[in-house]
């Protein structure tokens, strides 16, 4: 686990995960990147895989938790991204 970011205005997983879905798409695409992105609406949780990085959100219940894999062009910014992801998190939960 790279990230957690606690719940601030919710307390349903469930509302997290679906705001996720919404805004996970628009985050992907400000890093300019293209990336496959899966709901697994069962276990409230998103995957994204493009070329050269992987990104996992698994909404619990009291907390999101983000996994990262970057490649190594893309490792020097996994700190930007992750604040970015963080930011956008923090928007829903």
């Amino acid at each position: 686990m790279d990230l957690k970011v606690p719940y601030a205005s919710i307390t349903d997983k469930k509302k997290g995960y679906e705001q996720a879905k919404k805004i996970i798409p628009e985050v992907i695409a400000k890093f300019g990147v293209s990336a496959d992105v899966k709901n697994d609406d069962e276990h409230s949780s998103l995957s994204a895989k493009g070329s050269g990085f992987e990104a996992k959100i698994e909404f619990k219940d009291k907390e999101a938790l983000v996994h990262l894999n970057l490649g190594l062009l893309l490792k020097p910014f996994k700190g930007k991204i992750l604040e970015t992801i963080e930011k956008q998190i923090k928007k829903v939960v």
